[in-house]
């Protein structure tokens, strides 16, 4: 009985060790296979392209710049022409467009504005031909532009851009810029001037964050240029951000970010010397102070500066630039331009004050419209 108890007891106890190594192993092969599946959804979501999340989520964490940009011209830049915003400066009124155009009446609908001309002023006039505008670009802090997207027969789109524009410097219509001179081709551009491939693709890319022009329709549209704009899609950082504390520096998206990669951003819209006319920056006609980074470029300031001198040096991307007082901008050019550091200009006239009026004062361009010289110089009446 006893060898006969043993016997079982051994077979009992070695079993038993077989079977607890058995489940062991089936445990262990499961945490392998979880944790595997875990890296693998890691690495896929690291893989996944990012996609566009929102300026509201990106204001959960930095409020301070959300709530900056609301209040700047960046946040307000294309509009459907039917909001009331863009109505109350156009809806009801009449605008003298010059000959051969005629006057253009505006009245609201459900598509956009509505604009009908006539070659006079008399409303019993028969000869009415009318354009429906859908969008509008601009803050409104200088001027707010009617365009209307259309496609072609071979289904390739092409704007319109109105020939009048709402200017804030005298609170009424103007001749959009660019237009003084454009000759009408054909009926339709009795309206505006029409744009075809890049430059329409362009035009829309500058005031949306997300936008892209087929046939009559603006598809993926994400009107104004919010954060995802300059930082890229932030779906990926987001995710980040909520799994840590410290999530890894996002800035614009690029890890090789320097400063003439913010002076690329910011003249992709604002205009660098690529974008315009070589004459036209030879000559530096007036126009040229709307393309602020075109002005820059040719600055003793920014040619000097061994490239640490950039938009950001004096300007927060974020905040309109009336957020800063002018002393404070002043103070950005003194403390580039120390009296006592022999590497530094130094003004002979003041070290302290004047340097805006002096160097790069407001000056007026088309329809009364004012924009600091970013051409920092000594201008040739000092």
């Amino acid at each position: 009985m006893t060898a006969r108890f043993l016997f079982f007891a051994v077979v009992t106890l070695v079993i038993g060790t077989l079977a607890v190594s058995m489940f062991d192993d089936h445990d262990r092969s499961d945490l392998h296979r979880d944790r595997a599946s875990q890296s693998a959804e890691r690495v896929t979501a690291a893989a996944v392209e990012p996609t566009f999340v929102g300026k509201a989520v990106c204001g959960e964490c930095h409020q301070d710049n959300f709530q900056l940009h609301q209040n700047s011209g960046h946040a307000q830049t294309f509009h459907a022409a039917n909001q009331d915003n863009i109505v109350q400066h156009f809806a009801g009124k009449t605008a003298d467009a010059g000959t051969p155009h005629g006057f253009y009446t505006y009245l609201s609908g459900p598509d956009g504005l509505q604009v009908f001309r006539r070659r006079t002023t008399d409303a019993s006039d028969g000869d009415v031909d009318d354009e429906t505008f859908q969008y509008a670009l601009g803050s409104g802090q200088n001027a707010i532009t009617l365009i209307n997207l259309d496609s072609k027969t071979d289904g390739d789109p092409v704007l319109l851009e109105h020939r009048v524009s709402w200017f804030r410097s005298h609170g009424g219509f103007g001749l959009t810029p660019g237009h003084l001179h454009h000759v009408p081709e054909e009926k339709r551009e009795l309206f505006g001037e029409l744009f075809e491939g890049r430059p329409l693709q362009q035009c829309v890319w500058c005031h949306t964050t997300s936008g892209e022009v087929i046939g009559d329709e603006v598809k993926d549209l994400i009107a104004n240029v919010n954060c995802e704009k300059c930082h890229g899609p932030g779906s990926e950082h987001v995710r980040q951000a909520r799994q840590s504390d410290t999530p890894p520096p996002y800035s614009v998206g690029k890890a090789d970010w320097d400063f003439e990669s913010e002076l690329q951003l910011c003249g992709n819209c604002h205009r660098l010397p690529r974008h315009v006319d070589p004459k036209d920056i030879r000559d530096y006609i007036p126009m040229m102070l709307r393309f602020q980074p075109i002005g820059l470029v040719r600055s003793a300031c920014y040619l000097e500066s061994e490239g640490q001198m950039m938009c950001s040096t004096c300007h927060d991307p974020h905040a309109h630039f009336t957020s800063k007082t002018q002393q404070q901008y002043i103070d950005d050019c003194v403390g580039c331009h120390q009296p006592d550091n022999d590497h530094h200009t130094v003004c002979s006239v003041s070290t302290s004050e004047g340097c805006i009026d002096c160097h790069m004062p407001a000056m007026k361009v088309e329809q009364g419209m004012v924009f600091h010289d970013h051409w920092i110089r000594v201008r040739p009446e000092n």
